[in-house]
């Protein structure tokens, strides 16, 4: 790698950690808002800070499974089995007796 490599990586994890960050605080405040604007009203519950509705969406990603970065591949699906009732070709057509 030359040092325009690692110029251009130091730049783009400035830049992806600044997006991160700006994310977690628009969705702290968009929490914070949701909370203060309902709950106090319905449960009777105090209103919360940004800081407080940052840790709980902490606290929602670690019980709802939300930390997960890499999952694993999907299981390819088996081929869907052929009925024994549903015949592949038309049956001929006979009369009926009597």
């Amino acid at each position: 790698m030359t040092m325009n490599d690692y110029a251009a990586l130091a730049v783009g994890g400035i830049v992806g950690l600044a997006i991160g960050a700006f994310l977690l605080f628009l969705l702290g405040f968009v929490l914070r808002y949701l909370w203060n604007t309902t709950l106090p009203e319905v449960l009777g519950v105090k209103p919360i800070t940004t800081w407080q509705a940052i840790k709980i969406l902490f606290i929602a990603s670690i019980l709802f499974g939300g930390h997960r970065v890499v999952s694993a591949p999907p299981d390819p699906a088996p081929a869907p089995a052929k009925s024994a009732l549903v015949s592949p070709e038309p049956l001929p057509w006979r009369a009926l007796p009597g």
